[in-house]
């Protein structure tokens, strides 16, 4: 039996799907952090930051299919596919909400491992450029996590 999600995770996983910035943006809280599938010592913080991400991933990422949706409580998993180019990719998204049931953080699994330690050359954490404010580029940073 299919565990029957709170309304954050049915609208993030429906905005998911088609692209849908700004629904997924409304499901964040305002000090979301996502967790690069690369490492564990880089991650982004805040809603913005975040978002910047997943905008970055869908200029690149084709044929994003959600096939499954599992959890309970305040920790759900979504598990899909896309593709980068010729590269088909398997990826879970694992969300724990908060207190006011928003997506407080986003862990992400992402494989084939080849394709995604591929983007440490291009984008990985050595990479994130600073701009003249002293704040990091985040359309450089998302190259970290986008295979």
């Amino acid at each position: 039996m299919t565990p029957t999600p709170p309304t954050t995770i049915s609208r993030w996983t429906d905005a998911d799907r088609t692209g849908d910035l700004a629904g997924m943006r409304a499901c964040l809280a305002a000090d979301a952090r996502l967790n690069s599938p690369l490492t564990d010592g880089f991650s982004f913080h805040g809603a913005e930051e975040v978002m910047a991400v997943f905008a970055a991933a869908f200029e690149l990422l084709d044929d994003i299919v959600i096939h499954r949706l599992t959890g309970s409580d305040d920790d759900w998993v979504l598990c899909g596919t896309n593709r980068l180019g010729a590269q088909n990719l398997e990826e879970i998204q694992w969300l724990r909400l908060d207190e006011e049931g928003l997506i407080a953080e986003i862990t992400l699994f992402i494989r084939p491992m080849p394709a995604a330690g591929g983007a440490r050359g291009v984008g990985g954490g050595a990479a994130v450029g600073v701009d003249r404010a002293g704040r990091r580029e985040v359309p450089h940073a998302a190259a970290a996590l986008i295979p």
